[in-house]
Formats: structure tokens, sequence, C-alpha cells
């Protein structure tokens, strides 16, 4: 599925009275905006400099990419993502080479095209229509948004007089976002707020089969220090991660509110389903895309009452992936394969109890416990359409590289023909 990012760009001289830019940058992170880029040309490169690392704390802080305009020194110094102007980027290409992502701005095709050819990582073209920020100049509009974006195969985010109104235009066009300064500088946070929704309507995934190839579940024990449990979902996704599950039982509903909507904008900008374990009411209040639930929960029968999502559930043999099947869920979840620590109450089903339940099972399956890396390719031909997965995800050094080998494991065991 293709994401589509909505972003704000800072312009302070548009702040509305008495309020301070970095109020402002708290006030996006908060609404769920999912990427800003701190333009403000007019300030001096000290001021600036101090400001970059209050912004780069703020947005890391509700797991929020920030991106540095211009200073490609401040970019490197915090490790973000980098804006640059097509001079910038003619006069120093090897910036490319030094900075993970540069996106740069392009006001025609050819600019897109030659901002591909040097390496940019994205481009953001405009304006696409009429905006104060530039008075007189005529717009470029919808046409030339689609020919830029079927010139270059680098995502491409448009820019220039955009507001909720147009929000489904700009996505007709294929691009992969909206940049919107003025609109997120003064605009009320109900206004914010609406346009976040809007493209997580745009962005909710449907659930699949091939949506469980991969499947993560959350445990904040393994988190390390000053890492957030969504900036650990977001490495996961960059591994290609399929769907994820959020499923933290020592937390007080408050708290799992806080996290799981974090995880949920991070999802959503990616396009992957997310999960809640067990707790409907949860599901249903913030959104998600469904909800996971026990043998030891209500049916999902009853969970459809109040929850209108994907309902997966657990299953330890036969009779209770039988049992799911008949009340209406849209996957199950069975296990434990493996021995796990984290159930260890649980006695280990084994591959050829996985491959009994799958022969008989009517509905799309994952199997999960204890699965890593190295026994996962024992579950070749065992009926399953993907791996769950837990600490061999999330207590890896490297979460992304841990998530993107188990994903290369799962591709060459999932049963494509299977439902």
């Amino acid at each position: 599925m293709r994401r589509f990012i909505l972003s704000a760009v800072t312009d302070s001289s548009h702040l509305p009275p008495k309020i301070t830019l970095l109020e402002r940058i708290e006030l996006l992170c908060k609404t769920g905006v999912r990427r800003i880029v701190l333009r403000e040309k007019g300030m001096h490169v000290q001021e600036y400099r101090a400001m970059a690392g209050e912004f780069v704390s703020i947005c890391r802080r509700y797991c929020t990419i920030p991106v540095i305009s211009h200073h490609a020194d401040i970019a490197m110094e915090y490790g973000t993502e980098l804006q640059l102007s097509m001079d910038e980027l003619r006069k120093g290409p090897g910036i490319v080479r030094k900075v993970r992502y540069v996106g740069a701005s392009v006001h025609s095709v050819d600019e897109a095209k030659e901002a591909e050819s040097l390496g940019a990582s994205s481009v953001t073209a405009g304006h696409v229509f009429e905006t104060d920020c530039k008075k007189g100049v005529p717009e470029r509009g919808l046409p030339f948004l689609k020919d830029v974006v079927d010139s270059v195969k680098i995502p491409v985010y448009a820019i220039g007089g955009i507001d909720l109104d147009v929000i489904d235009d700009i996505y007709s066009t294929g691009a992969s976002g909206a940049c919107l300064m003025s609109t997120m500088m003064n605009s009320s946070e109900e206004h914010i707020d609406s346009l976040v929704r809007r493209c997580f309507d745009i962005n909710r995934p449907v659930f699949r089969k091939e949506c469980l190839a991969l499947y993560a579940v959350t445990d904040r024990r393994w988190l390390k220090e000053g890492e957030s449990l969504a900036s650990a979902v977001e490495k996961a996704i960059l591994g290609r991660v399929t769907m994820v599950q959020i499923r933290e039982k020592d937390l007080d509903r408050g708290s799992f509110i806080s996290e799981a909507e974090q995880c949920l904008r991070v999802c959503r900008s990616y396009g992957v389903p997310m999960m809640i374990n067990d707790d409907v009411s949860v599901a249903a209040e913030i959104g998600a895309d469904g909800v996971h639930l026990g043998q030891d929960d209500i049916s999902p029968a009853e969970a459809s009452e109040s929850f209108k999502g994907v309902i997966g559930v657990s299953a330890h043999n036969a009779d209770e992936a039988i049992s799911a099947y008949e009340d209406g869920a849209d996957y199950i979840g069975c296990g434990a394969v493996f021995s796990t620590s984290t159930k260890s109450d649980t006695k280990a089903l084994g591959v050829d109890g996985l491959r009994s339940v799958a022969k008989i099972a009517r509905l799309p399956m994952v199997a999960i416990g204890g699965i890593n890396s190295e026994n996962a390719i024992r579950l070749k031909g065992s009926g399953i359409n993907g791996i769950a997965v837990v600490s061999a995800i999330f207590s890896a050094e490297d979460i992304t590289e841990a998530a993107r080998e188990l994903r290369s494991i799962s591709n060459s065991i999932i049963s494509d023909d299977r439902l």
C-alpha cells in the first residue's frame, strides 16, 4: 500500500500572537502530524542551531519525523532528514552520501528528474495551488503534480495552498504526501486534527492474509535506553514487518492508550495494520485496525457488536480454531509452537501440532511462540500464512535488520495457496 504522509513546514511569521514556534511544534506532534520540516529561512544560523536541538527533541518524544531545512551540518549533527533547494543539491551532490535521507524542492518535471539523478530520496513539488506565501505567482495545478509523480520513482510530496478540501485530490495524483505551512502554523488544533484524521483514513490498511507474513508483537521490556515503543515499532516496520500488535499487559489503561496512539500514528503512516491485545474498548477508542483476543476474552461475535475492525483469536488446538471461525474471527494465532519466555505456563504445540491445526483451520493462520531466525525455517510446509514474533525482533540490537532477516525467512515458508 502506498503511504501518504502529512507534513508540516514551519514559518514562525505565520504564528498566532503569543504562541511560540516550539509550542506550535509540540501541538503538531501531539495532534499526530507525522513529519515536520524546520524551515525558518530568516533565522540566524546560531539561533537555528539552538532551535534545532529542541525541535528534534520534541519530535522524537512523539515519534514524529524531524527534518532540517538547508543546514546539512545540523542535519548530520542530529541524524535527521535534510531538505534542500535544487541549487543547494546541485552545488553539493555529495551530501546524499553523508545524510541518510535528502529531499529536494522542485518546480518542474525536469528538476524532479535531475534531483532523482543526483540521489535525492524524495522531491517536494509546488506550488500546486495559489498561496499567500507566493502572492501573484500562478499555481502549477494538479496536472503538474501528476506529471512529476509519473516522471520519477522516488516519493513526491505536494506543497502550496493545500488544506483539508484538496487532500483527496493530492492523493489521487499518486503523491506520497502533502506539506502544509501556513495552515499548520495558524489553524486551530481542531482543524489540524481533522487533517490528521483524513490522512489516517487514507492510509487505513485493508486486512488480507498477506498481512500476517511477519507479525510483530510488542514487549516494552526490551526497549533500550531513550527508545520509545513507537520508535521501536517504526524500526520493525522499516525491516518489512507486515502487521503489529500492541501487547503491554503491565501498563495501566491511560498509559497503554497513550503508547498505543503513538504507535498507531506510525503504523498508519506506513499502511501497516495495528492490533490491540485483548482490550476491545481501547481498540475502538483509538481507532485501531483490530483487536486480538485470547481464549479467556470475549468471543469474536461479542467483540464485533462494539468494534468494527479486524478480529484475531488465539487458538491452541483444532477445536479452538474451528470455534474461532464459527464465531466470526478474521484470523487465528496458533501456538505456542516452541517454548517461550513470554508464556512460560503454556505447553509447546510443536511443528506437528501446528500442522494439524492448519489442516482443519478455515481462517488465515499465523504461528506464534518462541519463533526466531534459527527455528523459523522448521515451519516450512506447515500450512501457515506467516509468523508472529516478539523477542526475536524487539530484543535485537538492530531491530530493523532482525525484522528484515525474519521477513526473508517468512517469505520462504509461507503457504501462498492457503485460503
